[in-house]
């Protein structure tokens, strides 16, 4: 038993040695420590946002009643946003005449709701509040069904979501408001419901 202490603790105290080695080299080189501390933070940091986005985007639900009653209508993410259809038939993007037939003639769905094709992250509207002498702000949104938000079975903090009705021509258009928009950019002001905004220069 006893050569094996002894071992072992050889080792710790070589550890110890090689830590005090590196550390001197480095208190020595300043600028080669600063660069690999720096390079380290950002390894860390980026890691750390890849992960957060992963975690966000794949392994958390959907913050809607029920994810798993939910199914995607079309096999691909992209088919046909500015640059036709694709040969293959592979659709993911569909007519809103096709989303009525849909809905009219598909059983076994609860429900069949539709969004705007081509949403993009990038290419956000122009939204105003009217009566009020604040600047235009640019704001991610997108078009959708009247029965979106009672697809998802969500409810509206303040005000109301769409119904069926809005989805009728001719009627005046309507818009909800994310809570982020609603607390960030007007402190929950209850005077917004109602309330008229320009969106795209449109009321």
């Amino acid at each position: 038993m006893s050569p094996v202490k002894n071992g072992d603790g050889c080792g710790f105290e070589n550890f110890v040695q090689d830590i005090r080695y590196a550390l001197r080299q480095l208190w020595r080189t300043p600028g080669f420590t600063v660069t690999a501390i720096l390079t380290l933070a950002l390894g860390i940091g980026a890691n750390a946002a890849v992960f957060t986005l992963a975690n966000a985007v794949l392994r958390k639900n959907m913050p809607v009643a029920d994810p798993k009653a939910l199914v995607r209508i079309g096999d691909a993410y992209q088919c046909c946003v500015n640059n036709g259809a694709l040969a293959d038939g592979d659709y993911a993007l569909f007519s809103t005449e096709t989303y009525e037939q849909f809905r009219k003639n598909t059983p076994g769905f609860e429900d069949l709701a539709a969004m705007e094709a081509g949403f993009n992250f990038f290419n956000p509207m122009t939204a105003r509040r009217d009566g009020t002498n604040s600047l235009p702000y640019s704001s991610v949104s997108e078009f959708v069904s009247g029965n979106y938000f009672r697809t998802f079975a969500l409810q509206a903090q303040a005000g109301r979501l769409f119904n069926e009705a809005d989805d009728v021509k001719g009627v005046p258009v309507v818009g909800v408001m994310s809570y982020e928009d609603w607390a960030n950019r007007y402190n929950r002001d209850p005077s917004i419901v109602g309330s008229t905004l320009w969106i795209n220069t449109k009321p």
